[in-house]
């Protein structure tokens, strides 16, 4: 018994260790997460929109955080789901048990057409706080389930609140003044909601008008992952979506979407899969610019 705790001990400070050697990638795969699951400085957040289906089974020491409801994302100035000040989100970030030095693991449970935008958006969202250790699961909870040897809890985790401390980084934002400018062609503008809303068919409620910025190009959310999968697309074919999309994925270029979701998958897979340093993501997206009846917008099939 001695000897077994002994082992035990020295495999939980070799998976210590192992985590706080450097930043796990932006992507991690099951065997990266079964081999370091429950480390010390190892924080796995679920973050599926149904607490009960987390109490119900989650991956092992997961802590369960709703995007919508937790305070991710808050309205601003009358504008829908913005980035909140770094004050309210170290304090929603430290009540999860996160610290300065914890890795964090993402993963949703793909049962709707924005779970992977939700993941991409909080991992946006460390990164801006200056945040680098944070990866999401590749496949998300559907990839864990696929193994039958693989364990899960019931119940929820309560953890432990640490201090997390944020260093902002804005340059990651893009403002209205700097799409105004790009709109006259100074850095690519790319929509990444789905075409019928990009075309001004369809409005998303949040939107004050439809259509896009004028000026902008198309590249669905759902060109990112596999058959709109939690899968992410391999680094050759993101490049050669961005380009049959008309912006070449490594030179700087401004994503929005309605109100930033769906833009985040853009730019999780330009900057973290692609290395594009010079990607920003327009926070306020079409919210902010429909509501301004000064800003123009493009309808490229006006209906009767």
């Amino acid at each position: 018994m001695i000897l077994r705790a002994v082992l035990v001990a020295v495999v939980a400070l070799c998976q210590m260790r192992a985590v706080a050697a450097e930043p796990a990638p932006p992507l991690v795969d099951v065997a990266w997460l079964g081999a370091n699951l429950c480390a010390p400085d190892l924080m796995v957040l679920d973050v599926r929109r149904s607490r009960n289906d987390y109490l119900v089974a989650h991956i092992p020491c997961a802590v369960h955080t709703n995007y919508y409801e937790d305070g991710w994302r808050i309205r601003r100035q009358g504008i829908a789901h913005m980035i909140p000040p770094p004050a309210a989100l170290e304090r929603l970030i430290g009540g999860l048990g996160i610290g300065n030095g914890s890795q964090v693991v993402i993963y949703a449970s793909g049962t709707g057409p924005f779970d992977a935008a939700e993941t991409t958006s909080i991992y946006f969202t460390f990164r801006y706080l200056g945040h680098d250790a944070v990866s999401i699961l590749d496949g998300g909870l559907p990839a864990w389930m696929a193994d039958w040897e693989n364990d899960f809890d019931v119940g929820a985790v309560s953890p432990e609140p640490r201090d997390f401390t944020a260093a902002p980084r804005p340059r990651m934002l893009a403002g209205r003044d700097d799409v105004l400018a790009a709109s006259a062609g100074a850095v690519p503008l790319v929509d990444m909601r789905s075409h019928d809303m990009y075309l001004g068919i369809n409005r998303a409620e949040v939107l004050v008008r439809p259509g896009t910025i004028p000026g902008a190009l198309n590249l669905p959310m759902s060109w990112i992952t596999v058959n709109d999968s939690l899968y992410f697309r391999a680094a050759d074919q993101l490049e050669a979506l961005f380009a049959a999309a008309g912006a070449p994925a490594r030179q700087p270029m401004i994503l929005f979407c309605n109100a930033g979701l769906e833009s985040s998958l853009g730019w999780f897979a330009a900057h973290a899969l692609l290395g594009n340093r010079g990607v920003r993501l327009y926070d306020g997206s079409l919210a902010e610019w429909s509501a301004d009846p000064t800003l123009p917008m493009t309808v490229k099939v006006p209906l009767p």
